[in-house]
């Protein structure tokens, strides 16, 4: 690996750490408000729903960093950890991952296939959506502004913070936060989100949920489907701008 680009610690703060910040308050405020005002029988559960997966998870949380790395800064979605670098690098150490993991989970209690369906839907859209956001935007931001340790504990820190937004007591913000550390040094070692998504992550998600006891009417399977449907097509959105404004760019050079 070339040292010159394995800086693990470095003073370099830029105008992305505003947006990073912005950003930050922009998925925890819709996830505060659907989860302690609105709560999830208001509306047969729509309003939540909004807030938390579409306005939170799919706008603020791949949208704008998108928006903000290929429109404003110019810069490739690979930035955000959406490549294929490594690719073959990448899935084969998911699986390794993936199946750790999986055969962890032999006292886990699955439920039945409809009530499954909805978890695993939720967890595929919001694993995308935490690999990009946490991963991909904040934490590469995070080591580009002051290198890897300083990016792995600010980010962590972050990404446990979040989740104040579910109401969490601190001993489970504390745990969080090192897992948060878990997922982005996972995450550095291909700088791909093909490292976590779409098995080892959304796993790791499902089993929460599961251990959690939430249920979901089937129904909701296809709002989550949906909601994935649309982070990948303004990804490939974005990066379909960034070819023709690169072009436009080299035309006129």
């Amino acid at each position: 690996m070339n040292n010159k680009k394995l800086r693990f610690f470095r003073w370099n703060p830029d105008k992305n750490l505003l947006v990073v910040l912005i950003s930050w308050v922009l998925v925890v405020v819709p996830l505060y408000t659907a989860t302690h005002i609105v709560g999830t029988n208001v509306g047969g559960g729509l309003p939540y729903f909004f807030l938390y997966a579409v306005l939170g998870a799919t706008i603020f949380g791949i949208g704008l960093p998108l928006y903000w790395m290929v429109v404003v800064c110019k810069r490739q979605i690979s930035t955000l950890g959406l490549n294929t670098d490594k690719w073959k690098l990448s899935l084969v150490l998911q699986s390794v991952f993936f199946l750790s993991l999986y055969f962890s989970m032999d006292d886990l209690s699955l439920p039945s296939l409809e009530k499954l369906i909805p978890l695993l839907t939720l967890a595929l859209a919001i694993s995308f959506f935490e690999a990009v956001f946490w991963r991909g935007w904040i934490y590469l931001r995070l080591e580009e502004a002051f290198g890897i340790i300083p990016g792995l504990l600010a980010g962590a820190f972050l990404y446990a913070a979040y989740h104040i937004g579910y109401g969490m007591k601190i001993d489970e913000i504390i745990f969080l936060f090192f897992i948060g550390i878990m997922f982005a040094v996972v995450f550095r070692i291909t700088k791909s989100i093909l490292i976590l998504w779409p098995l080892f992550q959304p796993l790791g998600q499902l089993r929460t949920l599961i251990e959690d006891g939430l249920e979901l009417p089937l129904i909701s399977s296809l709002g989550f489907i949906d909601v994935l449907i649309v982070m990948l097509v303004l990804v490939f959105l974005a990066r379909k701008y960034y070819r023709k404004a690169d072009n436009d760019r080299n035309i006129l050079s």
